[in-house]
């Protein structure tokens, strides 16, 4: 299986430096213009299939996509959801850090102990994301296929690909539209 991953272009909440998790953001004027750019930049590959997570700012990504590919599938996958930073989720980056000083350490430091305060923990991420690659890999065999997602999933799928531990995914900088 041939495996794209792109990251959402940016949001309004990406640009003004709030923490997202699952709130639906919708994408900045920029993120428009960056989903467009990633569409261009794909319109000549092959896919045999494309998932998006269901949340707006990475499936409108997708669907610029697949506007160069209409006869495409295209699944919106609940599996791709960025991780839910629960009481994080709205706040703005000095709050977070002011509020949950200890547990934005563990997050950066040890990812795979971490457990937001009323949202998810980063082994129920880990499991939803690897269940759902295995999944790819029996179905879609000799496929090509483009997933449309979020910095903590495209994180994990780039830390699996390498053998990585996972206490290191946040070495990995991952920016709005990357392509990987």
């Amino acid at each position: 299986m041939r495996l794209i991953v792109v990251r959402h272009g940016e949001s309004e909440w990406n640009r003004i430096g709030r923490y997202q998790g699952q709130a639906d953001a919708p994408l900045s004027e920029l993120g428009i213009n960056q989903a467009e750019a990633l569409a261009t930049r794909l319109k000549r590959e092959s896919f045999d299939v494309i998932f998006s997570s269901p949340l707006q700012r990475a499936a409108r990504t997708a669907e610029a996509i697949a506007r160069y590919h209409p006869d495409v599938p295209f699944v919106r996958e609940p599996a791709l959801m960025e991780i839910h930073h629960g009481d994080w989720q709205g706040l703005y980056s000095a709050d977070v850090q002011a509020q949950y000083a200890h547990g934005l350490r563990e997050w950066r430091q040890h990812p795979t102990r971490s457990q937001f305060p009323n949202g998810e923990s980063f082994s129920n991420i880990l499991k939803r994301v690897l269940d759902f690659k295995q999944r790819l890999l029996q179905e879609h065999t000799d496929r090509t296929v483009l997933v449309s997602t979020h910095d903590v999933v495209v994180k994990i799928l780039v830390a699996d690909a390498l053998g990585m531990n996972m206490d290191r995914i946040n070495g990995i900088w991952v920016t709005n539209a990357v392509l990987v």
